[in-house]
């Protein structure tokens, strides 16, 4: 894996192959990651120190990011599902929600800016 500043926030050419060129429908998914509730699901879980939970949070939030081409989101989600795996203390956890949060929140800036781009 490289550094954080060769990964794009958002690869909106490659999400656009994704969905065939459409772009009308990766806007649409986009929008709708905007109010996914992954994130928050996998927050909480940590909280709850729920492990099996937050992995299937995580879970969905790989496969979103991948579809849509939200790549530091997606490379931070395999890394926190992989450190989850692996188990660690409550502090380490808490670790990966402060990671995540952060790729999370620069998606969503760089999802907002894009859409508002396209009006």
């Amino acid at each position: 894996m490289g550094n954080k500043e060769n990964i794009l926030v958002i690869d909106t050419e490659s999400g656009l192959e994704r969905f065939i060129g459409n772009k009308k429908l990766y806007i649409d998914y986009l929008e709708k990651f905007l109010y996914d509730g992954s994130f928050e699901e996998f927050c909480a879980a940590v909280a709850m120190e729920n492990p099996i939970m937050a992995a299937e949070a995580l879970h969905t939030l790989v496969g979103t990011s991948a579809n849509l081409s939200l790549e530091r989101l997606h490379q931070a989600a395999i890394e926190a599902a992989a450190k989850l795996k692996a188990g660690g203390s409550p502090d380490d956890m808490q670790g990966l929600v402060d990671k995540l949060t952060e790729a999370y929140s620069e998606a969503c800036m760089a999802v907002r800016e894009y859409i508002d781009s396209q009006r």
